[in-house]
Parts: structure tokens; C-alpha cells; sequence
């Protein structure tokens, strides 16, 4: 019986042309970092986005630059739903790639992501990124969610974009409740823990319970109030879809 299963194992691996992965090694993981918030914002606000931006591709790169083969960044102009898909697929193309995570920093509402080409409806977003006319395509697109893994997204109301990115192939995907507002306690924790080893999910144990949201959300909140803005909903609370208990070794699937 054992045999008769290792045979269909290697039947099925040939046909489908995958190898079996039990552990997917430095070289091949790929990370890609998309990161534009400054260039819609207020005059007033630009800087510190600005700094955001900066911070989020720095700190990423710092923490897990050595633990991945590849990273790529899509940042400012760069940073488009277009050259997003684009790059996705030709990293998924690639046979000494086994594994695609990615780190997303955009402008985010309970429907839509703002890359810099325009602001994309989520549904629109899951669609285009999809779409495969050609038997080629269709292939590829076989290939991209084979390697697709882990989505962080840090963009406001996140929780609302767990689905699609599940659709669109990545084994877990996380997000927060409304406007996210604790990355300077939660984002260097989590890298940290999931360079060492820590399930997706338990790398964010330190700073997503009850006490730790609370430190970081209720001045935003309070700020919020007083000034009568969106701040006022802060709940940087992160929902967790699909796959949470993988790891940076983790063969997708």
C-alpha cells in the first residue's frame, strides 16, 4: 500500500510537472516588498508617509534580506497593480523559485487597494490578476498559485482583502479590521519571529492580543475623536485566512 502511494505521489508530481518540496530552502524563496503611501496623501501628511515608506522596504530588507534567494521591491511609481501582477507571474515562471511571499504597504478601504497606477477594486484587482486567455497563460497561472504563499498586508481594513488574496493563490493571507495603526510595535516582531521559525500566525502573538492593541490603538483612537477623522475606528486587530500555520521553510501548495 505504501509503495502503491509513492508511486502515485511521484505519478502525480511528473504529470503536473512539481517536484515535492518538504522544505523550500534560502535560495528559493522570493520576497517582493510594494510600498507607496506618500503621493495622495495631505501636504501636511506627505513626510510622514514618506518615512513609512522608507521604514517598511529598510527594515524588511534588514531582517530578511539574508533568508531569501531574491527580494524585489515595488516602490513609489513602481509600485502598480500592473508591474505587481507582472512580476508575480515571472517569479512563478521561474524553476528556482518554490515560494513567493510578499509584504504590502498601500492605502487600503473595505473595497479597494491604492497602487500608484489608480485604486483598485478588490473584486476588479482579484479579476485582472486571474485572467488567463491562452493555454500558456493558464499554465503560468497553474505555476503562480502553486508558489504563492504568505501576504502581509498592512494596508487599513486588510481584513477585507484576506479572500481575494486566498483566491488569487497565496496560502494565508492577513489583514486588519479597519485602520491599521500599530506597525511600529507589531512590524520588527513579526519579521524577527518569522526569519527564526515561528508559524505565521505565532509571529504576531506579541503585539495582536487584547492588552498590546489597546496601548497602540487607543491614543489613535482618542486623536481620532478629538479631531473628528477616520482615526477614530483604529482597530489594527489582524484576521488571519488560509494557511496561518506556516513558516519561512513551509513548501506552499
Amino acid at each position: 500500500m505504501k509503495r502503491f502511494m509513492f508511486f502515485s505521489l511521484l505519478y502525480l508530481s511528473s504529470v503536473f510537472s512539481f517536484p515535492i518540496h518538504a522544505y523550500v530552502g534560502i535560495n528559493n524563496r522570493a520576497l517582493v516588498i510594494v510600498s507607496e503611501l506618500d503621493s495622495t496623501v495631505a501636504p501636511e501628511m506627505k513626510q510622514i508617509y514618506t518615512t513609512i515608506e522608507y521604514l517598511t522596504h529598510i527594515s524588511a530588507q534588514s531582517i530578511l534580506g539574508m533568508n531569501y534567494g531574491e527580494t524585489e521591491l515595488l516602490l513609489n511609481n513602481d509600485a502598480t497593480f500592473p508591474k505587481f501582477k507582472s512580476l508575480i507571474r515571472n517569479l512563478a515562471g521561474r524553476s528556482d523559485i518554490h515560494a513567493i511571499d510578499v509584504i504590502l504597504s498601500l492605502h487600503g478601504s473595505t473595497t479597494q487597494l491604492s497602487f500608484d497606477d489608480k485604486r483598485w477594486k478588490i473584486a476588479d484587482m482579484e479579476k485582472n490578476f486571474l485572467m488567463a486567455n491562452t493555454a500558456s497563460e493558464r499554465a503560468l497561472m497553474v505555476k503562480v498559485k502553486r508558489k504563492l504563499r504568505m501576504m502581509y498586508n498592512l494596508s487599513c481594513f486588510g481584513k477585507y482583502h484576506n479572500a481575494s488574496f486566498i483566491k488569487m493563490g497565496f496560502d494565508s493571507s492577513v489583514g486588519s479590521v479597519s485602520v491599521n495603526a500599530n506597525s511600529e510595535v507589531e512590524f520588527l516582531p513579526v519579521l524577527t519571529s518569522w526569519k527564526q521559525g515561528s508559524t505565521f500566525v505565532a509571529s504576531f502573538n506579541a503585539s495582536n492580543n487584547p492588552m498590546a492593541l489597546f496601548l497602540a490603538d487607543e491614543p489613535i483612537r482618542i486623536l481620532g475623536r478629538i479631531q473628528n477623522n477616520s482615526l477614530k475606528i483604529t482597530n489594527s486587530k489582524k484576521i488571519f485566512a488560509g494557511r496561518s500555520s506556516i513558516r519561512i521553510s513551509t513548501d506552499p501548495q
